[in-house]
C-alpha cells in the first residue's frame, strides 16, 4: 500500500501499510473475552454494518497474535464473518498489565480461593498486587506451578470480581488510590515470549489483563461488514487500499501525535 504523507512536513505514515483483510481463522488470541462487552459491541456493529477499528495483530509461528482487538474478533465470528480487518505491527518488546479498579472485591474471599497464595512481602512470581482503602499492597502468587497454575490463578481472581460491577482500567503507570469499598487490582507485565507459550499451551489469559503500546495506532477505518462475510483476503486488501487511497485523496486521514481520550 502507498504510503501516506502527514500534513506536518510531509512526514509519512507507514502504519496505513499494516492494513490487511486476512481470514479469523489466522488469528490466535491470548485473552479471553468478557460476554457482557461481547454482547454490546456485537450489536453495535451489526447496527453500524461496519468494522470500526482494526484488530491490532503481529505475526507469530505463521498465525498472527491478537494485541488488541479480541472482542472484535468474536463480535465479528459471531455475526458469521469469515474475514477480518487487521493492523500487522511488530511485536512489542514489553507487554504491560492494566489496572483495574472496581467496588465489592471481598478480601475474605480472596483469601480463600484455593488457586491463590497471598503475600504481604516482595514476593518473586507474583501475578498481581491487590490494594484496598488504607490497607497495604497483597501479592497475588499461584499455588500450583507452570503455565496453567499461572493462569488458573488469574482466572480465580477475575472470578472474586463481583458481577455487574463496572471495572474501570487504568494505565499501568497511573497512580490511583482506591477508595471505601473499592480495590485496586495491579496486572503484573508479561515478556511476549510468556505470551506465546500461553498461546502455544491453547491457554488464554482472562480479558483485560495486557496492555500493549502500539505506536501510529489506526482508528476509524469502518471497512464495511458485507466485504467481511467471506471472499477472497488478497481481493479484500485490494479494495481496501483503494478505499484507503480514496479517503486520503479526500482529505479524510488524520495523523494526531498528542494523547488520546476515547469513549466506549
Amino acid at each position: 500500500m502507498g504510503r501516506g504523507r502527514g500534513e506536518e512536513g510531509g512526514a509519512l505514515i507507514p502504519a496505513l501499510d499494516g492494513l490487511r483483510i486476512v481470514r479469523l481463522e489466522r488469528l490466535a488470541l491470548h485473552e479471553d473475552h468478557d460476554e457482557a462487552r461481547l454482547e454490546r459491541l456485537r450489536a453495535r456493529i451489526a447496527a453500524e454494518g461496519v468494522q470500526l477499528n482494526p484488530v491490532i495483530v503481529s505475526p507469530c509461528d505463521g498465525r498472527l497474535l491478537v494485541l488488541d482487538g479480541a472482542h472484535r474478533f468474536r463480535a465479528l465470528e459471531g455475526l458469521g464473518c469469515r474475514l477480518i480487518l487487521v493492523q500487522v505491527v511488530r511485536l512489542p518488546r514489553r507487554v504491560e498489565g492494566w489496572q483495574h479498579l472496581l467496588r465489592g472485591l471481598d478480601l475474605a474471599a480472596l483469601r480463600d480461593r484455593r488457586e491463590l497464595s497471598l503475600s504481604e512481602d516482595s514476593a518473586p512470581g507474583a501475578l498481581a498486587e491487590v490494594l484496598f482503602a488504607g490497607e497495604g499492597p497483597l501479592r497475588v502468587l499461584p499455588r500450583d506451578g507452570g503455565l496453567r497454575g499461572r493462569v488458573r490463578a488469574l482466572r480465580a481472581l477475575q472470578a472474586l470480581y463481583p458481577a455487574g460491577s463496572p471495572v474501570r482500567r487504568v494505565e499501568p503507570e497511573g497512580r490511583v488510590a482506591p477508595g471505601e469499598g473499592e480495590a485496586l487490582v495491579r496486572y503484573a507485565s508479561f515478556s511476549p515470549a510468556e505470551l506465546l507459550e500461553v498461546v502455544a499451551a491453547g491457554e488464554v489469559l482472562p480479558a483485560g489483563i495486557t496492555r500493549f503500546r502500539i505506536p501510529e495506532r489506526v482508528l476509524g477505518v469502518r471497512y464495511p461488514l458485507e466485504g467481511l462475510m467471506d471472499g477472497d483476503p488478497e481481493e479484500r486488501t485490494s479494495s481496501l487500499r483503494e478505499l484507503v487511497r480514496e479517503r486520503w485523496e479526500e482529505n479524510r486521514v488524520r495523523y494526531y501525535r498528542e494523547p488520546v481520550i476515547l469513549f466506549e
